[in-house]
């Protein structure tokens, strides 16, 4: 009897059935490592997706290009300004001049906004902005089945919703560090030079002799171009993959604003680290 009743029982689950991944599903370094994975994976789709005619995809890139500079333009505008006139002219102006070096300071502004300042301020701005609501707009329409509704009609999503942002993320990016930085350098040739006690001459001169074409090319556009990109490959994937119901759009949106935040400050500095090992003339401040 007892062997008949042990036969009927069902077989104990066996916790390390599913080898080694099913013994670390579920925990929450290996999750973090598999979200990791599969953004990297995304990226891949996505690359290989966006090289490869047709481009169906290119007129919603344009669209949301659009859309994404006139959102971020006047914040950017705004946090740029009030950021060079607080901190910069008005705090480290009176270090410079207790120095004795007024003059150095037009290109030190150039320097630091073009290397430091612009990037984590733009990238800061637009991932708040931009990377919020390409999460929550795609996360919406997977808590709506509209991307299974779209699988069974044919319509592949990497290519429909992911690319198009992606891409107009990566370009949108460099173009919005490129304007603020601009906009920051005509500030400080206006403002700078009347509490300094300079000539606009003297502001211009050394701003004309700390522009180097490395940082034009490589810090303002490559680096935000890649953190442009990031930051879409992100948004998409916590987009596409939130949990159900609101509450997990919300946690997905949160997570992709930390995530990002956090690899714009750790990109930059060490995309900069690399940059000034590999350029070292550069580390010099001229005039």
């Amino acid at each position: 009897m007892a062997s008949r009743a042990a036969a009927g029982r069902e077989p104990a689950a066996n916790p390390y059935g599913g080898g080694l991944r099913g013994l670390l599903e579920g925990r929450a370094p290996y999750e973090r490592l598999r979200h990791a994975g599969d953004m990297g994976r995304l990226s891949v789709q996505v690359v290989r997706t966006a090289v490869r005619p047709p481009f169906p995809w290119l007129r919603d890139a344009i669209v949301e290009l659009s859309t994404y500079t006139r959102r971020c333009a006047v914040p950017l505008a705004i946090s740029h300004c009030v950021y060079l006139i607080g901190f910069g002219i008005l705090l480290l102006s009176q270090l410079i001049v207790n120095l004795g070096a007024p003059d150095r300071f037009p290109g030190a502004i150039y320097i630091i906004w073009s290397r430091e300042i612009s990037t984590w301020i733009t990238a800061m701005i637009f991932a708040g902005i931009v990377g919020s609501a390409v999460t929550a707009d795609l996360g919406a329409r997977k808590i709506r089945d509209e991307l299974d509704a779209l699988a069974v009609l044919g319509v592949e999503s990497v290519r429909t919703l992911a690319v198009p942002r992606v891409v107009a993320m990566t370009i949108a990016m460099p173009m919005l560090s490129v304007l603020s930085f601009t906009l920051v350098q005509i500030v400080d040739y206006l403002v700078a030079p009347g509490i300094l006690g300079i000539s606009h001459g003297v502001a211009f001169d050394n701003i004309r002799q700390n522009v180097l074409p490395s940082d034009l090319y490589l810090t303002l556009v490559l680096k935000n171009a890649l953190l442009g990109f990031f930051i879409g490959i992100v948004s998409c994937y916590k987009g596409l993959t939130s949990p159900g119901g609101a509450e997990g759009v919300g946690r997905a949106v949160n997570h992709t604003v930390v995530i990002c935040f956090f690899a714009a400050w750790l990109f930059n500095s060490l995309f900069n680290l690399a940059y000034l090992t590999t350029f070292p003339d550069v580390a010099s401040l001229k005039g």
